[in-house]
């Protein structure tokens, strides 16, 4: 009879969960900065987004429509963008709430609200820019919108 041992050692196991273990550990900063920057990325995009609904609905409505930050979605409490933001009309009606932002450090934006006038373009006629960052010494994202009312999403920024 002929002896088949198929299984595993103990130090065949033992070595496979270091070597497991010493991978994870490489790893696991890296999935860190992904998650960080695609939650980054999905903000920025959130904020052109309403940037966007806010600049088509000003001209659909043909009517001034507001753009501000709430922290209660209800009014606009200009306490930082990091708290979420609101579209709403001439007459204070809310068109659209935005949620406070998840994981990010700071918001920092040249205004604290943003209105745009029936013909798509920013009242006040000056460029706005938002800083959105996630962690102090890493990338972030900034945003710009010109006179015209138009939003870019400029990557890669400098680190915040």
């Amino acid at each position: 009879m002929k002896n088949s041992d198929t299984g595993f050692t103990l130090i065949e196991l033992l070595m496979t969960l270091i070597i497991v273990s010493i991978v994870v550990t490489l790893g696991a900063p890296s999935l860190a900065d992904i998650i960080r920057s695609n939650r980054l990325t999905t903000e920025a995009n959130n904020l052109v987004t309403a940037l966007n609904v806010a600049r088509s609905e000003s001209i659909r409505r043909n009517a001034n429509i507001t753009l501000c930050a709430s922290s209660d979605q209800a009014t606009c409490t200009n306490d930082g963008w990091e708290n979420g933001w609101i579209i709403m009309d001439d007459s204070n009606q809310i068109l659209r709430v935005f949620d406070s932002m998840e994981g990010m450090s700071s918001v920092t934006a040249t205004v604290q609200s943003l209105q745009y006038t029936a013909t798509g373009f920013i009242n006040g006629g000056a460029t706005v820019t938002f800083d959105l960052c996630a962690k102090p010494g890493t990338p972030g994202r900034q945003i710009n919108i010109t006179p015209t009312g138009r939003p870019s999403n400029v990557t890669p920024y400098p680190s915040c």
